[in-house]
């Protein structure tokens, strides 16, 4: 529809932009005239005012277009202004221009990482923050930093400078943009594994879009200045060809004007700008919800992609619920909008026209798009399109004619309210009469209207606007019948009564109409929130599920209970293996061949299938695919079921709108226990890497060091047996005794370790003291202990232990010579046996250098010395991990403390006690 030519004298446009207002004819007010002022969106001013650093973004649709260069021209005019310019990180490849602009300005030395035996200069994030730049420059957004750093990417980098304070600007490919991942890789046939987030892209204060032609772009390449020689004949026969640039320029020309358009609409909503500015074409198509409305969203796709425009499909609905029928069309026009690539919005309340101008000037819609209405003029109201031209709208209106292939739609029958509706009327005009009888006497009768009128209230409160006509109509008639004169007659006789009854059917009819509309918005608002809440129970829920079998089992069952409908989840246990139903609600549902090749189309081309879609419709359920956040390009890990089939219409807006949100959370959901599972596995691997090189490190010490010995001996007394003297060959011998004694119990330890780990460990239990075992074990370290003073403190009544006398001995070697290993020379070793309660406490007490706190715990882990590998004396720290697996083998407990003599430590070993079995000669005598 064409606008009137003209500007407004009191809203002039600025120079260079389109007029505000249009001229209306000199009856008729300017619009904006008859509008308060619009007012700035406080979160757009919010917005406004976020706090951290500014960031800045050179865009360009492929290397070699020059961001770096642009960047650091733009930094130099900076710095020749007097301002505080510092690079970061500059990736000049080798390139003499760009190393020519970086000179002058003040650069960030790099920081040395190395990986897989070469060292790699990076990015040193703690020197920017200490050194706190007005202007930052850092190259390459999507640069993945060498493993070793603070972050995995450079631009998680880029946020902590945002975050403290620090302007940074940077350059990025549009292939890296996370969005156009999938786009770019059908473009180029290339995934780039380097994305950068959409939300840290909308951070950026500017985006500014380097461009360079597809032409220019090959012919820099081919003069070497964007690669090496090499490089430039291979990505000229792959990547950079004419027609992969030509659409990434596209790309980038995209995102460059989506941002502009964003731009847009946040200066004008926190300036207050009354919209739409037409700086990009945005298209609205109103729906009512008929048949014929399928041809008015054919139309709008075929405009919007002329113009290539952005569109959107409201449809305005009363605050009432839709009828099945009404539901029913509703959704499946929705479905048709989101097919041709539009977005369905769904606007409540009693003015569709006021909701409409709301939500368009809220998006700054440039083009309305409505269908031409069969419905008749009411008397009460014009029809929209009618009022919509009244009101002279800022944006352009387009008007489809009848679509003459939609069957006309059979006239609504006229249906009787509710048993509900018409109970309230009667009862409460019933009672107001009682109580209008009675203050009869009191009340003159203008004020006996009011009584009447509460009870038109009450009806709408409580039933609704039908309900509250009806008590108007009645009470019209009761007080007509009961009260005016003369009395029991509809026939009235005093012009004041006529107009005391008039005014109180205007007054009751207006008012029951705004009681109604706000019992309306009241249940509706009841509504949102008990769908807040289930959506947040679900949210918690799902948050809480450890597994994804818990994730399944809350999807199907909330599902069920909130639609009354089965529900059941498919899901394949691998890439090609063939679907199957692996959770349902109510109990176990069994799913036939072509079902769930229905569930398999939907996961293998991630669209919805089945009852109600455009695809195997013939269905009784309804698959929609899951999509699991992060898993890759098209991966669809799940599918939901429902069976639409048993029940009559299909999913209203509501029941639409809580699948979707489930689905996503769904997504989310089983993304996040895949990224926990492979953390599990990556925790594990790692702790397998580095039990593995404590192996090796133990291994290389406990074995190499007395294998040394006892080589370096055996040497001697072969070569020098005959210069040697007689104490120097025992010392040599006892040498090679001492260390091959060591080797077996390092490999005795490995053993044990190895059937302790495997569940090879027999216990072959026998009566035996305390003492003996202590005997035993100190025997056998004889050369280790001989350097210490040992203190022994047994109980004599010590009752006997009912172990395995080896594995004890074993246990109580490993913690003596562990002692003794940390003791110095002529230090004290104390040992003590003593009754506590139901347990033998055996406590090995040093006066080594101590454990600290935090480390006494651990020492009892495989592996753990405490000191410098196979540098320090420590031995593999296995030999305490094994006294833990054989005094837990028994059911006792090993712990570290503190020893009581100011210095060293002190291991306690608990072992529970065995009432002894009674002889054969103790029982005769008792029986006897």
């Amino acid at each position: 529809m064409a606008s009137p030519s003209g500007r407004c004298r009191e809203h002039p446009a600025p120079i260079g932009r389109l007029p505000v207002c249009r001229v209306p004819p000199l009856s008729e007010p300017c619009v904006n005239h008859t509008q308060d002022p619009p007012r700035p969106d406080p979160d757009a001013l919010l917005a406004t005012t976020r706090s951290g650093g500014a960031l800045r973004i050179f865009l360009g649709a492929a290397p070699g277009v020059g961001k770096t260069s642009a960047m650091l021209r733009t930094a130099r005019e900076r710095h020749d202004r007097g301002e505080e310019v510092v690079l970061g990180v500059i990736e000049a490849h080798g390139r003499a221009e760009t190393e020519q602009l970086c000179a002058g300005l003040e650069r960030l030395a790099p920081i040395t990482r190395d990986y897989r035996g070469r060292g790699y200069p990076e990015f040193d994030l703690d020197a920017a923050l200490a050194r706190r730049p007005a202007i930052l420059l850092v190259d390459e957004l999507a640069h993945r930093n060498i493993p070793g750093g603070r972050h995995a990417r450079r631009w998680q980098d880029i946020e902590e400078l945002l975050d403290a304070g620090i302007e940074v600007w940077t350059t990025l490919n549009v292939q890296h943009v996370e969005r156009l991942n999938d786009d770019v890789a059908r473009i180029t046939g290339v995934r780039m594994r380097e994305t950068v987030p959409d939300a840290l892209i909308a951070r950026a204060r500017d985006l500014s879009l380097i461009d360079l032609t597809p032409q220019e772009l090959i012919e820099r390449l081919k003069q070497d200045k964007v690669y090496v020689p090499e490089q430039a004949r291979a990505a000229l026969a792959r990547y950079f060809s004419p027609v992969n640039l030509t659409a990434l320029r596209e790309l980038a020309l995209q995102v460059m004007a989506e941002r502009l358009d964003s731009d847009v609409r946040r200066v004008m909503d926190a300036g207050g700008v009354a919209g739409p500015w037409p700086v990009r074409a945005r298209l609205l198509v109103a729906v009512e919800g008929r048949r014929g409305d399928q041809a008015l969203l054919r139309a709008a796709s075929r405009w919007a992609q002329r113009h290539q425009a952005p569109w959107a499909v409201v449809l305005v609905t009363p605050l009432r619920e839709l009828d099945a029928a009404a539901a029913g069309e509703a959704g499946t026009l929705r479905q048709q909008s989101e097919q041709l690539g539009g977005r369905w919005e769904t606007l409540r309340g009693d003015d569709p026209l006021a909701e409409l101008l709301e939500y368009a000037a809220r998006h700054n819609v440039t083009t309305l798009m409505l269908g031409r209405t069969p419905r008749k003029w009411h008397w009460w109201q014009a029809p929209l399109v009618g009022r919509l031209l009244a009101r002279r709208p800022p944006f352009d209106l387009i008007l489809l004619a009848e679509a003459p292939a939609a069957p006309p739609r059979r006239k609504r029958e006229w249906r009787w309210p509710r048993w509900r509706e018409g109970v309230w009327p009667l009862v409460s005009v019933a009672l107001a009469a009682v109580v209008a009888a009675a203050l009869s006497s009191l009340l003159d009768l203008a004020n006996l209207s009011l009584v009447f009128l509460a009870a038109v209230l009450v009806s709408a409160l409580k039933a609704g606007t039908r309900a509250a006509m009806l008590a108007v109509a009645l009470s019209a008639l009761v007080y007509n019948f009961l009260f005016t004169e003369p009395r029991f007659s509809l026939v009235m006789i005093h012009q004041d009564q006529v107009l005391t009854l008039l005014v109180f059917c205007l007054v009751a009819a207006v008012a029951g109409q705004l009681a109604g509309k706000v019992r309306r918005q009241l249940l509706l608002l009841r509504q949102s929130r008990h769908q807040i809440q289930e959506m947040l129970s679900i949210s918690r829920a799902l948050a809480a599920a450890a597994d994804r079998d818990r994730v399944r089992t809350i999807a199907v069952k909330v599902l069920a209970d909130q639609l009354e409908l089965p529900c059941v989840f498919v899901d394949s246990p691998e890439a090609e293996a063939p679907p199957r139903v692996s959770a349902s609600y109510p109990g176990a549902i069994v799913l036939d061949a072509p079902t769930l090749q229905a569930a398999h189309w939907s996961q293998r081309h991630a669209r919805p299938s089945g009852h109600g879609t455009q695809t195997l419709a013939a269905q009784r359920w309804r698959f929609v695919p899951i999509v699991e956040q992060g898993a890759g390009e098209g991966v669809v890990p799940a599918v939901l079921g429902l069976a639409l089939g048993d029940r009559g219409a299909g999913l209203d807006e509501a029941e639409e709108a809580l699948v979707v949100n489930l689905v996503n959370q769904l997504g989310a959901a089983l993304a996040r226990t895949r990224l926990v599972e492979e953390l599990g596995a990556a925790r594990l691997a790692e702790e397998n890497e580095r039990l593995r090189s404590a192996l090796l490190s133990s291994v290389s010490h406990d074995l190499r060091t007395p294998l040394a010995a006892i080589i370096g001996s055996a040497s001697a007394l072969r070569d020098l047996w005959s210069e040697l003297a007689e104490a120097d060959r025992r010392e040599l011998l006892d040498g090679v005794l001492g260390e091959s004694e060591r080797l077996n119990r390092y490999i005795q330890n490995l053993l044990d370790m190895t059937r302790l780990g495997h569940g090879g460990l027999k216990l072959e239990r026998d009566w035996v003291a305390l003492a003996d075992i202590l005997n035993s074990a100190l025997k056998r370290l004889g050369t280790v202990v001989e350097p210490l003073r040992i203190e022994r403190h047994l109980d004599p009544q010590l009752p006997l232990l009912y172990v395995h006398p080896a594995l004890i001995e074993q246990a109580l070697i490993n913690v003596i010579e562990n002692a003794a290993r940390f003791s110095p020379p002529g230090g004290r070793l104390r040992l003590v046996g003593e009754q506590v309660g139901e347990w033998i406490v055996i406590r090995v007490a040093d006066q080594g250098p101590g454990i600290p706190e935090a480390l006494r715990e651990r020492i009892f882990d495989m592996f753990f010395s405490g000191g410098d590998g196979d540098r320090g004396p420590q031995g593999s720290g296995l030999g305490l991990a094994i006294c833990r697996g054989m005094v837990g083998a028994h059911g006792g407990e090993i712990v570290a403390r503190a020893a009581d003599w100011g210095s060293g430590s002190e291991i306690v070993i608990r072992l529970p006690l065995w009432a002894l079995p009674e002889t054969e000669t103790t029982a005769e005598r008792e029986s006897s």
